[in-house]
């Protein structure tokens, strides 16, 4: 088998890498004049930072060895940007992207009015309200960031372009999202190298040569997958035969070689009525389970993880930070088979022995509806068929935190995550996990298993609800509620293509 090599000055930087920095503000531009916005976009492709470049300055700063801190900068472009500079959209054949998200808002289980009009949304309503650019600026302090962004509000105004949306993610002390749970832990590793040199990946290789996962895993819990899910112009992921290249992504679009889907999504968090649910239902299954059960394992049922990012199928009883702390061990569980052990290279060259991990193909640790379980059921079977499709359907997130920690004040605050998710196809991805998964209270499974009760939507005056089952699959124990507390308050698709494409435009 061999993978494929990556044209690492073509792609852009944030999606297969990922900027990783601790600020992170997005700028969104409308076009008015085509001809002074493709030069600029064009001009501007010589500051866009590349797979390559990305990868290099994330290595020199892992040492703590980087003299001159850099911001980074990534562009994406709506369908209706696209049309504005003159590219032919009409080979593309996903909804979700040849439309605002506002026209998909009731698809997509956000909240719409009596004429399908989304009633939350700041942004994305219509095409006046998304950006035709989204300008993606990352900056490990607020003040660089800031000015880098000043420069560059300043340039794109001299282009006729106009300020639409800004908004600064930044991260919060542990990397936590405001509900207090560690984020971004789970990703899975892409396939491919960035040069010809022998295991020159993309994603580092931990397991042993010798391990007979070593070609289905870069490390335990992290199964590799074809570029071509995220990427357009490479092999897509192939579910019966894993090893085995599918065809190409986007073989009908040329000019989308290199490029990805982006899928922005604002999502507010309504920090106190969650901890309130917390509270209420931790009485309510102490009650139903005749032991005592505190907010905080409501919590960890609800998410299927600890706050620490402990799983609960690994530490049922409370959180373990030997395992939390642990890149080899944190991710390292499946749920209808459970983990084989494995042999990981350690720091000294020897192999450390991972063990194995017993399944949990009856959610008697990590119930049906935990999020985690909801929006990943590994190597479970699901509504969608063979358990190996579940990899074809993960995109490569890129989410960051919006807002002051809480609480700050008496006052309301608006606070929440900058979802952020890179992938090839946004009905087949992003509309799989978003629409059939966590809104519904029917699948992955197809056990009745509940809602997605952390970021799932439900119809105005519903209830979403959550059960806990014995063995035998009877109920023990349901949590359930017509409240939320994560809003959607709009977003947008967008397109982010390649160096070069972008650098056509002159």
């Amino acid at each position: 088998m061999i993978e494929p090599q990556l044209e690492g000055r073509e792609i852009q930087g944030h999606s297969l890498r990922g900027f990783d920095t601790q600020c992170l503000t997005l700028v969104g531009l409308k076009l008015s004049d085509r001809d002074r916005a493709r030069a600029w976009l064009s001009a501007l492709s010589y500051r866009v930072d590349s797979l390559e470049s990305v990868h290099q300055y994330r290595i020199i700063r892992s040492f703590g060895s980087v003299r001159t801190p850099r911001v980074l900068l990534n562009v994406a472009i709506s369908a209706h940007g696209l049309s504005q500079i003159g590219t032919d959209v009409s080979g593309i054949d996903d909804g979700l992207f040849l439309n605002p998200m506002g026209f998909n808002a009731a698809v997509l289980g956000d909240r719409v009015d009596a004429s399908s009009v989304p009633t939350d949304y700041v942004l994305g309503t219509t095409w006046d309200t998304t950006p035709d650019l989204l300008l993606i600026i990352g900056g490990d302090t607020k003040e660089m960031t800031d000015q880098f962004t000043e420069q560059l509000r300043s340039a794109a105004s001299m282009a006729g372009c106009t300020s639409l949306y800004e908004e600064r993610g930044t991260l919060l002390p542990g990397e936590i999202e405001h509900f207090g749970f560690r984020d971004g832990i789970s990703q899975v590793g892409v396939r491919g190298t960035l040069s010809g040199v022998a295991d020159h990946y993309l994603t580092l290789r931990f397991l042993a040569p010798s391990d007979p996962n070593a070609t289905l895993f870069a490390k335990p819990g992290q199964p590799l997958v074809w570029p071509g899910q995220f990427v357009f112009g490479y092999p897509t992921q192939l579910p019966a035969t894993p090893l085995d290249p599918g065809p190409p992504s986007g073989e009908g679009t040329p000019w989308m070689r290199n490029g990805s889907f982006l899928a922005f999504r604002r999502l507010r968090q309504d920090v106190a009525k969650f901890r309130s649910f917390l509270q209420q239902q931790s009485a309510v299954l102490t009650q139903a389970l005749g032991q005592a059960v505190s907010a905080e394992e409501v919590g960890t049922l609800v998410v299927g993880r600890w706050t620490d990012g402990s799983p609960v199928l690994l530490a049922p009883t409370q959180p373990n930070a030997a395992i939390s702390s642990d890149d080899m061990l944190v991710n390292d569980f499946a749920y209808s088979q459970g983990t084989p052990e494995m042999a990981v290279v350690g720091a000294n060259g020897a192999n450390r022995i991972i063990p194995a991990e017993p399944d949990d193909h009856l959610a008697q640790r990590c119930p049906y509806f935990g999020h985690i379980r909801k929006v990943n059921p590994r190597d479970l079977p699901t509504d969608q068929g063979i358990p190996g499709r579940t990899l074809t359907f993960q995109m490569l997130r890129r989410g960051i935190p919006y807002g002051p920690p809480y609480p700050t004040s008496s006052e309301p605050t608006d606070r929440g995550l900058l979802f952020l998710a890179y992938q090839t196809s946004f009905k087949r991805q992003f509309q799989v996990l978003n629409s059939q998964w966590m809104n519904n209270p029917s699948a992955p499974e197809l056990t009745n298993e509940g809602h997605d009760l952390l970021v799932g939507q439900n119809p105005t005056g519903t209830d979403r609800a959550g059960t806990l089952r014995d063995v035998q699959g009877a109920p023990r124990a349901t949590i359930m509620t017509a409240e939320r507390w994560v809003i959607p308050t709009g977003g947008g698709f967008f397109f982010a293509p390649s160096v070069s494409f972008l650098r056509s435009l002159n």
